[in-house]
């Protein structure tokens, strides 16, 4: 095909510039882009694909409402539709709302009388706004936060397939991300240390920071791994799934397209040809295994990437070099010498492209994740296809101020979380309109939030901020049922093997995290398959989930601990007991007839069984 030829041409080496070929523009302003070819000029209208554009915003603010950019252009989307802004949040509402927001975890009493306090004396905006900084100043933040970005990334201790053997460094890579979030590292270098860490590393760098960049390569490791490839021949096959998970995931987490829809054929939907799945994908031809969870590139004798017909390895078709999307720009990517001149510099000049500030892709994905994360519903349902089959932008206006703000304050996560939360309209009360991007409902703790929230207020919860994951008790049926456990290695990666129990206390996200054994609360509680990328978790409510709360090991023992903690505080005084427990579960004393029915009810049972009923109650489980 012809503009195969001219994309061959174009990388050849040692021709002078007059005699290279014209370079084709983008498919919007150029009529040979090969877009344009393979699809007859359609599919140009793709919202994704267009700049980013600041929006004209409305002339007046809300009456009694600050004039804040998110709070003008939401009311003129309520407005639209005949919806009246909501009200504001109570501040025990709010308070909790912040905390798991931005931790993860419930206030304790203390933190909830301090808030209280400061939100009679300061005002309730003051008091969120102060509050604000201290969780976002926490290292509970990046504990928090990093969860949200390993979903993305597919995050794993194990290699998955049959065996699912143990990758004993990969923490490092988890680490690694809690302190990108803590340091509220930019996130276009966030972005560029994942995909071409290594090659930044040059002579002159050593110490953390060279290692720092090592450590993020641990992206590219993340996937799938058939370690038992090489014993059958099929080692070619292993590869060919590598390049095709990394070419995926890098497509729908950094840029919010499905490139696994062009890896055989011509986009369905798309503007993307089947060359641009294997041009992405060239960009990692030449990475390597270390046997530290680190890659590297072999910058000799770099593999050919091919156009694989129906995207079987073993037909190869035509030769593509590394490039961008061809609607974007067809040309073959120029790869500058990297900074580590033992590398290709691939890598490092993708991640220069997608994190340009004329892609309009990557600003606009993370925003709409950071909305999703603090406003329950995202501007844009599909996070990771931002394609003509996914949704439409609720709100393109919002999405683009947003996308634009992102990059205008230099990429800082932390600085748009703290715009968002500024607003009157993540103040809202949750439940006053209907379930809307815009507007809040009661949200169910996410699988993490709930046991760690169970271990807080037990007393349980231990101080571990990094390092090798813990390894929870598991029921002995689910470790009777698995070959790989009764079939463990000399060298121990196949087992499971348990922490000590204090260490067990651990935040969830340090649980170790096999792809084909997880932790069966976490489970019940709708953690996502680690195997691809997750845009949004479900939210299910099935009955295993009361029962696992009522019934389970770690329930039992949350209570008692609980019920210990309440103990300690208020000794045998019934009264004090009840007014204990309310205060560490939910924040706040009980009601008279609140009151009446656990006094009834410790008449009858014990203090352990109370405290059951409470990490069972809708108002410990679920946030406004």
């Amino acid at each position: 095909m012809k503009w195969i030829l001219i994309l061959l041409m174009s990388t050849a080496s040692g021709l002078p510039a007059s005699e290279m070929p014209e370079r084709i523009g983008d498919a919007w302003s150029d009529a040979r882009n090969p877009v344009v070819v393979s699809f007859r000029g359609q599919r140009l209208d793709l919202w994704s694909l267009k700049p980013v554009t600041p929006p004209v915003l409305p002339d007046e603010p809300h009456e009694g409402r600050q004039s804040l950019e998110i709070d003008r252009l939401i009311l003129t989307y309520l407005k639209a539709r005949s919806l009246p802004a909501p009200s504001a949040a109570d501040a025990r509402t709010l308070a909790r709302r912040l905390y798991f927001d931005l931790s993860g975890l419930p206030p304790t009493v203390g933190q909830m009388a301090e808030f209280l306090a400061k939100a009679d004396s300061d005002g309730l905006a003051a008091a969120a706004s102060v509050l604000t900084g201290e969780l976002l100043a926490s290292p509970h933040f990046g504990v928090h936060f990093a969860r949200l970005w390993l979903d993305v990334v597919r995050y794993s201790d194990s290699n998955g397939f049959d065996w699912d053997e143990f990758r004993p460094l990969a923490y490092r890579y988890r680490d690694y991300v809690i302190r990108a979030f803590n340091a509220d590292k930019p996130y276009d270098q966030f972005i560029t240390e994942q995909l071409a860490g290594d090659e930044l590393a040059n002579d002159t760098l050593s110490g953390p920071q060279a290692s720092e960049f090592q450590i993020a390569t641990g992206f590219l490791r993340l996937g799938p791994w058939d370690n038992s490839a090489a014993a059958f021949n099929e080692q070619d096959r292993a590869r060919d799934e590598l390049l095709t998970d990394l070419t995926q995931t890098t497509g729908s987490g950094f840029l919010g397209l499905t490139m696994s829809c062009c890896r055989c054929h011509d986009h369905k939907y798309d503007p993307l040809i089947q060359a641009d799945h294997y041009r992405l994908r060239a960009f990692f031809a030449p990475v390597t295994f270390t046997d530290n969870f680190q890659m590297r590139d072999a910058a000799q004798d770099i593999p050919v990437t091919h156009i694989l017909q129906q995207g079987n390895y073993k037909t190869a078709g035509e030769r593509v070099s590394p490039g961008f999307l061809s609607a974007l720009d067809p040309n073959a990517a120029e790869i500058p010498t990297p900074p580590n001149a033992q590398s290709s510099g691939r890598r490092l000049a993708l991640a220069r492209w997608i994190t340009a500030p004329k892609n309009p892709l990557a600003s606009r994905v993370m925003v709409n994740r950071l909305w999703q994360s603090l406003m329950q519903h995202p501007l844009v349902a599909t996070p990771n296809d931002f394609g003509l089959a996914g949704e439409l932008p609720h709100d393109p206006a919002l999405l683009d101020w947003l996308a634009g703000e992102f990059m205008r304050q230099n990429w800082s996560v932390k600085q748009l979380i703290r715009t968002i939360l500024g607003s009157a309209t993540y103040r809202q009360a949750g439940g006053s309109l209907p379930a809307t991007f815009a507007t809040r409902q009661p949200r169910r703790l996410s699988a993490e939030q709930l046991r760690d929230a169970m271990l807080a207020v037990s007393g349980l919860l231990n101080e571990k901020k990094e390092g090798p994951p813990v390894w929870p008790d598991l029921p002995p049926d689910l470790l009777q049922s698995n070959p790989a456990f009764l079939d463990d290695n000399k060298e121990k990666t196949k087992g499971w093997y348990p922490s000590p129990e204090p260490e067990q206390g651990a935040r969830s996200i340090f649980l170790v995290q096999k792809r084909n054994t997880r932790v069966p609360l976490l489970e019940t509680f709708d953690l996502p398959d680690n195997s691809t990328s997750c845009a949004r978790r479900s939210v299910s409510t099935v009955a295993p989930q009361a029962l696992t709360l009522l019934n389970s090991p770690f329930a039992k023992q949350t209570a008692e601990a609980l019920a210990a903690r309440v103990q300690d505080l208020a000794g045998q005084d019934q009264d004090s007991r009840i007014h204990h427990v309310f205060q560490l579960t939910l924040q706040r004393p009980p009601r008279p007839a609140e009151k009446a029915d656990c006094q009834e009810y410790l008449d009858r049972h014990s203090l352990p069984e109370l405290c059951r009923v409470m990490l069972n109650l809708n108002e410990f489980i679920y946030i406004d």
